[in-house]
């Protein structure tokens, strides 16, 4: 049967997996037949015995989380690079929000782009605000992918 994993606790070595029946089966870690280590939201083939998953082996080797972190690095190259126009790029085109919700960072990160023609506290404020939005873009970008 196949599942994802809705809860994983190392302390307990165990967890619990919901199975596309609709039903959650508890499991414990000596039933995981995967190199990688068990975590929440990971996509699960499985055996049942009563209420208990077995023979648990993982599916796709989360190769979704990788391309979630790539779209996120993208993110903060183009935030870095590109300042309020990589901000505006990240959240549109690679986090994919709407044009209307992108705008107002996209106009914030771009008055602090203006700010750097006062010597050094626009430059500082500048750079904070670029972090920031870096920040703000990778986790933007990787919870919509």
């Amino acid at each position: 049967m196949k599942g994802k994993i809705l809860d994983y606790s190392i302390q307990n070595s165990s967890g619990v997996i919901s199975a596309e029946d609709g039903k959650r089966y508890k499991f414990v870690a000596t039933e995981w037949k995967s190199e990688k280590a068990p975590s929440v939201n990971q996509e699960v083939d499985f055996d049942i015995t009563e209420d208990s998953a077995i023979s648990i082996y993982l599916l796709n080797g989360n190769s979704s989380e990788d391309s979630k972190t790539i779209f996120g690095l993208v993110a903060i190259a183009l935030t870095f690079f590109l300042g309020f126009i990589g901000t505006f790029i990240s959240r549109v085109v690679v986090g994919k929000e709407s044009v209307g919700a992108a705008t107002m960072p996209t106009l914030i990160h771009f008055i602090l782009t203006i700010l750097l023609v006062i010597p050094v506290v626009g430059a500082i404020a500048y750079l904070i605000g670029t972090v920031y939005y870096m920040i703000s873009n990778y986790k933007l970008v990787v919870n919509n992918n």
